[in-house]
């Protein structure tokens, strides 16, 4: 699905979302509840159809979630219920996850619970049993492939009312006593989108493919373990990129992008972060990499608005702030004129979905006959991945300080 079918379908939906309307086409979770034996604690997620899901298990701290696709899940049905005395479930939440999708969390009250979740029928029910006493992990059945729905292609028709999504209650990581070991970079576009287009034929994508790859070189040297959410030529939607990361349980996402503007003057790097608030300068950066024009941010503000940023904010603020000082430190070594032009912060699509703190970095102008030059030597590529690594890294001290602290 191309970035303009994304956005054409949340913008569709963003006006059922803001009026409290569902759209249509999805099935009910409807209920939740909790089954606490002597051996066992069983969490039954009933729902209307049988529907496609996946589950996963995170640590710091331990839970289990379960997304089930095509379906749509109240408040009331979500709200948190706790587990028994002596039970390995802490508390059992959910909500809606994206448009199209549920997600139902399990708080878990220690690490090395082995979860096991199969499905159950007439009605059909996802069965998350969690062993009072360590046991080997048994193996889950395959999910049930997801029912295809399109909600563009639903049109405005819309099903019948619904009080606004629930937030999704997951508990955030302890990112205070999360060590950093695995990141994933994005290069931003590829494929059928080429991003900015410079002077001479320059792409975005192929700037961007070249600073992630000298960084993952330079990451890799300092100890980290590094996904890349593209290492050629191709093409993936905003949403794939979040869920490389949130699969592979990274502890940070980086999403590298080059910038453009109007103006042939304007030059410079800047970091961002995800908010909903934003100015007009901002709003034009977040239009393009987005694929959306300016007007239809307001939309995707709703959207955002609804969002929980949670507790990833002030460790992605701190985050950006270090990649962006090391950045700029690193390049005026070989380029003295670079501008700083900040932190700030944005409705961008490719990180509102992601786990863990994210930023999304703009490496310079390719729209400045100056700086698109410079951009295009491996030079600055090299240079603009090892200011990212130093920020990256000076995040990673500041983290084991932290949990050395609190020991």
């Amino acid at each position: 699905m191309s970035p303009l079918r994304i956005v054409s379908v949340l913008l569709l939906a963003l006006g059922s979302l803001g009026a409290g309307v569902r759209p249509a086409g999805l099935d009910d979770v409807r209920a939740i509840s909790i089954e606490d034996e002597a051996t066992v604690t069983r969490v039954v997620i009933e729902l209307s159809a049988k529907a496609g899901f996946e589950s996963h298990t995170l640590a710091n701290p331990s839970r289990l979630y379960i997304d089930v696709d095509g379906t749509w899940l109240d408040g009331p049905v979500g709200a948190p219920q706790p587990g028994g005395v002596g039970s390995p479930l802490r508390v059992v939440r959910g909500g809606q996850n994206t448009l199209t999708r549920s997600r139902i969390v399990l708080e878990l009250t220690r690490g090395g619970v082995a979860p096991k979740v199969y499905v159950l029928e007439q009605p059909y029910r996802i069965v998350a049993e969690l062993p009072k006493s360590a046991r080997a992990a048994e193996p889950a059945p395959q999910p049930v492939p997801a029912p295809k729905i399109d909600v563009a292609a639903a049109g405005p028709r819309i099903a019948q009312k619904a009080p606004a999504p629930a937030p999704v209650f997951e508990a955030q990581p302890d990112w205070d006593q999360r060590a950093v070991r695995r990141i994933v970079i994005d290069a931003g576009h590829g494929g059928k989108d080429p991003g900015a287009l410079g002077a001479q034929q320059m792409r975005e994508a192929n700037l961007v493919l070249s600073i992630a790859r000298e960084l993952r070189r330079e990451l890799v040297v300092r100890g980290f373990e590094v996904v890349m959410t593209r290492d050629g030529d191709v093409f993936l939607p905003l949403g794939e990129r979040t869920d490389i990361a949130n699969q592979r349980d990274a502890d940070l996402f980086l999403s590298i992008h080059a910038n453009a503007a109007k103006s042939k003057k304007l030059a410079g790097v800047e970091t961002y972060l995800l908010d909903t608030r934003y100015d007009r300068q901002t709003a034009r950066v977040a239009a393009r990499e987005n694929g959306t024009s300016v007007a239809q941010l307001s939309e995707l503000h709703l959207l955002l608005a609804s969002l929980k940023l949670g507790n990833n904010e002030r460790y992605a603020s701190r985050y950006a702030n270090l990649v962006q000082s090391s950045l700029i430190r690193r390049l005026r070594k070989s380029y003295d004129d670079t501008i700083d032009l900040g932190v700030k912060r944005g409705p961008f699509l490719v990180l509102f979905q992601a786990d863990m703190p994210a930023i999304l970095v703009e490496v310079g102008f390719v729209s400045n006959a100056a700086e698109g030059r410079r951009m295009a030597s491996r030079d600055f590529s090299r240079a603009a991945a090892e200011g990212i690594a130093d920020g990256v890294s000076a995040y990673r001290e500041q983290q084991e300080r932290r949990i050395l602290a609190r020991r």
